[in-house]
């Protein structure tokens, strides 16, 4: 389908590769890459499983990476734990180092209901200090230009930046998160974020009860709405709460604190550092843009996503003006979907549309859909209207000590 062109973006000023099915074989570029070099354009992601086996909504989000940067030069890294794959995450960094994973990661003992997510949190600083690059999760629709803002920042020593990431919260409490990170090699920042990490992961199989370690106990608790009860297996009922959100995301918590660390004797300087390096933008308006536009329900999303786009002549009805907004959003004044899974569903209590969209194969991609008129974007729209970074207000640091590397 010709899909209709999006106000405040114009076509893609490079060729992208031709379309690849997910049903088909994957280009030998996504399957057996070279291994990446120090600052190289590298887009890391991580899949345990395997990039086989990712389920065809995420893996439409893999190659629509390769089809639109490829050609520009970057190279995708789906990682995993298969043994004898050449993708499994033992080729890239050094897993059997107690200083750059934990012995969990090591000996293959990370447990608890979010083990693979944990898994996949303890991979993207190593290769990030080890390479530089960019670490996406599969879960994202890429629409920003991220190699524009890779030459014009993080890999130009011209410029101020040299990181790149999104923030949730506002300053004192602001948070860089991790779904989606750019940086160049030995990063100062990630390198004190995951020391922190590592540090508060020494001794544990999994995440519980780590928000009251010393390290990260001077950054606030991240914040739900309210407690939140749901059924969880043969366990009863399970409570989210501040705690629990933050032992879940821990290493968002981590890096918060090293955003909040003033070492005088190390010269580092958290916040300054973030003031001053770091591009960032609010996930809220750069990733969530779909959540805000349907009051977080997934559910609404899938339908509205779901519906044909009117044909020449046909009136639109409410719902497709809905839809036809939230697409025109995503793509000319945002920066990506992050699509959420388990546990922002047990926070809303409801499917998310990232959990739809895996029960209801295709429908991710549904020709004449909005859903993709989305994918259509992804490899032919480029936003008229540059990206800024958000301005960081001066806050003061949370602790004052040294952290030894």
């Amino acid at each position: 389908m010709d899909y209709p062109t999006i106000l405040g973006t114009s076509p893609l000023t490079h060729t992208v590769l031709s379309p690849t099915s997910v049903d088909g074989l994957l280009p030998q570029a996504l399957t057996s890459p070279k291994l990446p070099s120090h600052g190289s354009k590298s887009i890391f992601a991580f899949w345990h499983s395997g990039i086989h086996a990712l389920p065809p909504y995420l893996l439409h989000n893999v190659i629509a990476w390769y089809r639109r940067f490829s050609p520009l030069g970057w190279s995708i890294y789906v990682l995993d734990t298969v043994l004898g794959s050449p993708l499994n995450v033992f080729n890239f960094i050094d897993t059997t180092s107690a200083s750059v994973v934990p012995a969990a990661f090591t000996n293959g003992t990370i447990d608890g209901d979010y083990a693979a997510q944990h898994t996949s949190d303890l991979v993207r600083y190593p290769l990030l200090l080890k390479y530089g690059g960019v670490y996406l999760d599969v879960g994202i629709l890429q629409f920003g230009d991220l190699d524009r803002l890779w030459n014009e920042h993080i890999s130009n020593p011209a410029s101020p930046y040299d990181f790149a990431g999104f923030t949730m919260g506002d300053a004192p409490e602001l948070q860089i998160v991790n779904f989606a990170l750019m940086s160049g090699a030995r990063n100062p920042l990630i390198c004190r974020a995951h020391h922190i990490l590592l540090q508060i992961w020494d001794g544990k199989t999994n995440t519980a009860g780590t928000h009251a370690h010393p390290l990260v106990s001077h950054v606030p608790l991240m914040r739900v709405p309210q407690d939140i009860g749901v059924d969880d297996k043969a366990l009863g009922k399970m409570v989210i709460n501040d705690e629990a959100m933050t032992d879940y995301a821990i290493q968002i918590q981590c890096m918060g604190s090293a955003q909040s660390w003033l070492d005088e004797e190390d010269y580092w300087d958290g916040p300054k550092y973030v003031r001053e390096k770091c591009w960032l933008t609010s996930m809220i308006d750069g990733a969530f843009v779909h959540e805000q536009m349907t009051s977080w329900s997934g559910q609404r999303q899938f339908e509205l996503l779901n519906l044909t786009i009117p044909k020449t002549g046909e009136e639109e009805s409410e719902n497709q003006a809905l839809a036809r907004k939230i697409v025109e959003k995503l793509v000319a004044d945002s920066w990506c979907l992050k699509l959420s899974h388990g546990f922002s569903a047990k926070l809303f209590g409801s499917d998310t549309l990232g959990m739809l969209w895996r029960k209801h194969n295709g429908s991710d991609c549904g020709d004449g859909t909005y859903a993709g008129w989305l994918r259509w974007a992804q490899v032919s729209c480029s936003r008229d209207i540059a990206a800024k970074p958000i301005k960081v207000p001066v806050y003061e640091p949370t602790i004052r000590a040294r952290l030894l590397l």
